[in-house]
């Protein structure tokens, strides 16, 4: 522990160091341009004011990240890509002011010369290397190092050109700078070859940053487009000095990048960097377009309506771009929305893909379906029944909850990440996600129903095989020894007839005695599938005999039971006979035995179910309180919900509603 903040002081304090020396090295060459009054336009003539600016913005950037991510070296490329330009800055404020006092040639040669070169160093390396090693540090795999080392290899083409260009204040004097000395004739063939490597090195650059949006997940991506955000206006000024804007205007825009990188390394989550990146590119792509278009138009049109004013042709075109500005903003806006925002301007085709994905693989799949048609971080489906959900991307801090409602009830819930820097979803989001609500309710309440079903397979196979297994016990320990000593009597007395009569007269009384209990056994048997009475008397028959014999308790109390229903029920399901016959001499039970009730109702009532009703005017033996579920009332609840009804009890109440839809 302590050699770890050992190490994580001596980072912060090089780090800190090199920031002092960076903003030395601005400072002195600054004062030294202000001493030696050099013009202002000079100043940006010669890009003398990027290499300070330069000089302060990456080592400040870089710090930050090497403080918040020591192990990153992305800091610390930063913070030596600014040094190369503050000692770059540095060398040429020391170099006019050396020349205005007269330093020795030789200083002010050594001074320029290494001046010249350290900026070239940072770019031709530690700026490269940014883009290559973005987010992480890391590169992709193993095979792009050699897209490191080549780059290395190849900086003397660097050196060799750059390094001639733009000599700026010091051309001709003691301080001109020296470079890699080269035959003049090499220089063209030179020049050609640093173009195809600088087109290579941007190739091998937007394919890693591919690589990486494609392998990697949520977090990368917006790390990535914080880095677009940040090239955006690099690029956009590299396009204009194609219309002869200065070459300055590009150098600066170079300072929005040290930004990016810091803000996708360190804080990702600041800002919506989608809509960052939305308008960049919108409007970037429109400044482009018209100023092109305006080019473009302009000289066509004046070469068609040359005898013509000369203002005329720009009139027209300043017309026809006017009237189309509008129609491209929008076909833009559409385009770029649709790559940072997925479907949420077309609903219809987000709930087209995720009934695809229902369809196709079912709930697990439509988290992932709806991150991707709305490009969300996280998404995660949460039913009501307590059933695991299913979830897609890493959960983030903030997030947004849209009930699932089907039929008036929630099913369930659908919890998204919100975007970074968003603290709440835009009213676009809104109507895709209520809308996407609907369907996921329904196939969430399917998926409920589906998983009931099955659970009361799994019920009614248990309990048949329970029944079965009843059965068998019943018939092995009780019918089956009677029938196998009948056997052995019969024998007996077939054995003893001949020679000892009276004996076998006895064993016949016993056998008849034995084959009665066997018969009272099967009758046991039968009347536990099934009740007797009820295809004796029907239900209500059944029901109006069963009252009657609990009309007395075992202390001799009365109790008056009625029983009201129709004079004559419809033909009713076998399962619904049993289980309204069980529930309501459950229930009637239940009030004579322990309540202390002097009447006691039993309603029946046809509708689209069988309803019934069983209530008394007493309360629990010992309490004045509503009854409390016990192992009676948990069975009749439980015969009703195997029918698809359902049974409610307490207070001295029990209502039962029994659907018809039954098997006769």
């Amino acid at each position: 522990m302590k050699d770890g903040n050992g190490r994580t002081r001596r980072r912060t304090m090089v780090a800190y160091a090199l920031l002092g020396l960076a903003l030395a090295q601005v400072a002195v060459g600054a004062t030294a341009l202000a001493v030696a009054r050099v013009s202002p336009s000079d100043v940006l003539r010669y890009d003398m004011v990027v290499d300070l600016a330069v000089g302060i913005a990456y080592p400040v950037c870089g710090v930050v990240i090497a403080l918040h991510r020591p192990r990153n070296p992305i800091g610390w490329l930063l913070i030596g890509y600014g040094l190369g330009h503050a000692f770059t800055g540095l060398s040429i404020g020391l170099g006019v002011e050396g020349l205005r006092l007269g330093w020795p040639p030789e200083v002010l040669h050594a001074l320029t010369t290494i001046g010249r070169h350290t900026w070239i160093i940072g770019s031709s390396w530690a700026f490269v290397f940014v883009f290559f090693l973005f987010p992480d540090g890391r590169l992709p795999d193993r095979r792009w190092r050699w897209a490191l080392i080549l780059q290395l290899l190849s900086s003397p083409f660097d050196f060799a050109i750059w390094a001639r260009q733009d000599l700026g204040l010091f051309r001709n004097t003691a301080a001109q700078p020296s470079y890699l000395p080269v035959p003049d004739g090499w220089l063209p063939l030179l020049r050609q070859v640093e173009t195809v490597k600088a087109f290579l090195v941007l190739a091998g650059v937007f394919a890693v940053m591919s690589v990486r949006y494609r392998r990697g997940g949520e977090q990368d991506r917006r790390r990535l487009l914080w880095l677009i955000a940040g090239m955006t206006p690099l690029v956009l000024s590299v396009l204009l000095q194609l219309f002869g804007f200065p070459a300055v205007y590009a150098s600066c825009c170079t300072l929005f990048l040290p930004v990016a990188v810091m803000i996708a390394v360190v804080r990702h989550e600041l800002l919506d960097i989608r809509l960052v990146v939305s308008r960049s590119l919108l409007y970037g792509a429109l400044t482009i377009g018209v100023i092109s278009a305006y080019v473009g138009l302009v000289t066509f049109v004046q070469s068609l309506l040359d005898p013509l004013p000369e203002l005329l042709g720009p009139a027209l075109v300043t017309v026809t771009l006017a009237v189309a500005f509008e129609p491209a903003r929008r076909l833009l806006q559409r385009m770029v929305d649709r790559t940072l925002y997925g479907d949420r301007h077309d609903p219809v085709r987000a709930v087209s893909r995720i009934g695809e994905r229902l369809a196709g693989t079912g709930m697990a799949a439509v988290p992932e379906a709806v991150g991707e048609a709305l490009r969300l971080p996280y998404v995660q489906v949460v039913p009501k029944s307590g059933e695991a959900g299913a979830d897609w991307g890493a959960p983030d801090r903030h997030t947004h909850t849209v009930p699932l409602d089907y039929d008036g009830r929630c099913v369930g819930e659908l919890v998204v990440g919100l975007r970074p820097g968003e603290q709440q979803p835009a009213p676009a989001d809104l109507a895709v996600l209520e809308l996407l609500a609907v369907p996921l309710a329904a196939a969430l309440h399917a998926t409920d129903l589906s998983r009931q079903l099955q659970q009361s397979r799994e019920r009614i196979v248990a309990a048949r095989e329970e029944e079965r297994r009843r059965i068998r016990r019943d018939l092995h320990d009780g019918l089956g020894p009677t029938l196998a000593g009948v056997a052995f009597q019969a024998d007996a007395v077939g054995n003893l007839w001949d020679f000892d009569p009276e004996r076998a007269a006895g064993l016949l009384a016993g056998l008849r005695t034995e084959i009665g209990g066997a018969v009272v056994e099967v009758r046991r048997l039968v009347d536990g599938l099934r009740p007797p009475d009820l295809d004796q008397l029907g239900l209500l028959g059944a029901l109006r005999e069963r009252s009657a014999r609990l009309s007395w308790r075992a202390d001799g109390s009365r109790v008056s039971v009625r029983v009201q229903a129709p004079e004559r029920l419809p033909p009713l399901p076998a399962a619904v006979e049993v289980a309204a016959y069980r529930i309501a001499t459950e229930a009637l039970t239940n009030a004579a035995r322990h309540a202390r009730a002097s009447n006691v109702d039993l309603r029946i009532e046809i509708g689209d179910g069988l309803r019934l009703e069983v209530c008394d005017d007493g309360s629990p033996v010992g309490e004045e309180t509503a009854w409390q579920p016990g192992v009676g009332i948990t069975s009749m609840q439980e015969r009703a919900a195997e029918l698809g009804g359902n049974c409610v009890a307490g207070h001295g109440r029990v209502v039962a509603l029994l659907p018809l839809g039954g098997t006769t």
